[in-house]
């Protein structure tokens, strides 16, 4: 298959597929919308990425990692260049799914302190990453509440 014939069935993959395809953005997510309020979020520990839904008037959706705590889910944005945290900023409503389950939710910036060390501490647990030093200002977190 030549490259350009198999670019164009991830394409082709990326649009039928109701979601982001690896590192390639989608439109929006398909999946059974839950109504009921998630009290723990647990499930995602063993989800290495869940699909994000920004911008519901012309969804765009990515792959991102996440973690969580109880009834609290985040997620971590690079910068705050990345397109789908500028979308966030202007417009918080979202949708993620795992599995294929999509939940509601509104993306709220994690200003505390407190909270973005919870969440960076999260992030090194289970990725095994290590945060920068000077994590605050190179990342921005986001934490997914109901809508």
């Amino acid at each position: 298959m030549t490259r350009a014939a198999l670019a164009a069935a991830v394409l082709l993959a990326a649009c039928g597929a109701g979601g982001p395809v690896g590192w390639m953005h989608g439109g929006k997510l398909d999946g059974q919308v839950v109504a009921a309020p998630v009290d723990d979020w647990a499930f995602t520990r063993g989800v290495e990425t869940i699909q994000l839904e920004t911008r519901p008037d012309e969804p765009y959706s990515v792959n991102v990692w996440c973690v969580a705590k109880g009834p609290n889910l985040w997620i971590s944005a690079g910068s705050e260049s990345n397109t789908w945290a500028k979308n966030l900023v202007a417009d918080p409503r979202a949708r993620v799914r795992v599995g294929d389950k999509v939940y509601e939710r509104a993306a709220v910036p994690v200003t505390d302190p407190a909270e973005v060390e919870l969440v960076l501490a999260l992030y090194a647990e289970k990725y095994d990453t290590q945060p920068k030093p000077n994590g605050l200002m190179t990342t921005q977190q986001f934490r997914l509440d109901p809508r």
